[in-house]
């Protein structure tokens, strides 16, 4: 296994923060590991298993722990399966670099296989959404609704001003280099939990990210017979991409979709503006 951190210490601290996060979810949980041909995949199980499976994918170096603000709501009608990435900050541990589309279709389908999930509504943030967009066009037949939370690239493309303001909190490992990105990715200049920032900050000062696969826009012609219902949400003031141009573009890809403007919330909509997401989100899985 090639770990992301500098050594199990960090790793072991890093693992204390992250379970210190999931007491914000104020409720009980199952976690389960999977092996994939990627790497052992580490899952949070929540809610009623009787109920119809809910999959989460996480935005990128934020780990499954980002769900604490939406689990809750979720579990109400469904039971949620939230995914550490392979590769990236959380509980899973890479073996083998996801390095394309094809790459990561593989090593989620086996997730999904092992457990035992056939057909299930699949959600996804940032990065997770470019994820859970292109899981949805290779398998149509596997997913019932999505659920997109500003997805990276997918319609269009993600800003260089992204990755310039992103990759110093990568690279300099201080804690203002990183408190800078994340309040850049506020609508409102919000500050992130202090418990989920201690869990940020121990990624960010002592891993590297391993998965190599980036978010790239998806062309209109792989759209061409995919109807599977999907709920679009974007912040009024994102910041890696224009929103307007984001929701047009999925209008012209995907003929079965919501989408919503939500204004006072950015990148981090999830969160920031976790009430409204979770409506949107409710009222969209309740739908026939």
């Amino acid at each position: 296994m090639k770990s992301l951190f500098k050594n199990e210490a960090a790793k072991d601290e890093y693992d204390r923060q992250y379970d210190q996060t999931l007491v914000l979810f104020g409720m009980a949980g199952e976690s389960r590991r999977i092996h994939t041909s990627f790497g052992e995949t580490h899952v949070l199980i929540y809610g009623d298993r009787d109920k119809p499976p809910l999959v989460l994918l996480h935005g990128m170096t934020m780990s499954s722990t980002m769900w604490y603000p939406n689990m809750k709501a979720l579990c109400g009608q469904r039971c949620v399966y939230a995914i550490d990435s392979v590769g990236d900050f959380g509980k899973s541990k890479s073996e083998h670099h996801i390095k394309t589309r094809e790459e990561a279709n593989k090593w989620l389908y086996e997730v999904l296989y092992a457990l035992e999930i056939e057909k299930t509504d699949m959600a996804g943030h940032s990065m997770g959404g470019f994820m859970a967009m292109n899981f949805a066009l290779a398998y149509p037949e596997r997913i019932s609704k999505l659920l997109l939370y500003a997805p990276a690239g997918a319609f269009t493309r993600v800003s260089l001003r992204f990755i310039m303001k992103i990759y110093p909190a990568l690279l300099f490992h201080t804690d203002q280099s990183i408190d800078k990105a994340f309040l850049w990715f506020s609508g409102n200049n919000q500050p992130l939990h202090p418990v989920f920032r201690n869990q940020i900050l121990a990624g960010y000062k002592t891993a590297k990210p391993l998965q190599r696969l980036m978010p790239s826009v998806i062309s209109e012609d792989e759209f061409a017979n995919f109807h599977v219902p999907t709920l679009l949400l974007v912040g009024g003031r994102e910041v890696i991409y224009s929103p307007n141009k984001a929701i047009l573009a999925a209008k012209s890809r995907i003929s079965h979709l919501k989408s919503y403007l939500i204004p006072e919330a950015s990148h981090a909509l999830t969160i920031e503006q976790a009430d409204r997401v979770n409506e949107l989100s409710l009222q969209f899985l309740g739908e026939t």
